[in-house]
């Protein structure tokens, strides 16, 4: 018997073009056409969704700014593979929902985690830092 209780992360590759950390009880799960989603199948806590959506031309510091700013009290972020982008939450009548927005080349990774509302703060604080792991560690193909 092991003492290790340490999570072990798998690598789930997308036909999208990109790969991503997922911890060792997630899967994906069918969702709507050019979407990854994601779940713990183990204890459901909210759904992780992943949108890639390509643009004509590479995307540039000025469109990420302006992206930037039209978003109320969005946070400027680079994930580990250098992609930057912002992060936001807004709040819906399903609970709270969190957005990732993260540019590379030509491509934007639109990435959005509905937390469960009847989680406790703490479990979603958790699960927000392990989906924010996740999302960092995206990579293009």
């Amino acid at each position: 018997m092991s003492c290790n209780s340490q999570q072990k992360d798998h690598i789930f590759t997308s036909e999208f073009g990109y790969s991503i950390m997922l911890p060792e009880k997630w899967a994906e799960y069918e969702d709507d056409e050019n979407v990854n989603a994601f779940f713990d199948t183990e204890n459901w806590t909210g759904n992780l969704r992943i949108t890639v959506i390509e643009v004509d031309k590479e995307i540039d510091d000025n469109y990420i700014e302006e992206e930037f700013k039209s978003q109320r009290k969005a946070e400027k972020i680079t994930s580990q593979n250098g992609f930057t982008g912002f992060k936001y939450t807004e709040i819906s009548q399903d609970g709270l929902m969190h957005y990732w927005q993260l540019f590379h080349k030509n491509k934007l990774f639109v990435c959005s985690f509905l937390l469960n509302p009847k989680n406790e703060t703490k479990l979603n604080e958790t699960e927000i830092e392990k989906v924010g792991k996740i999302i960092n560690s995206i990579k293009a193909l």
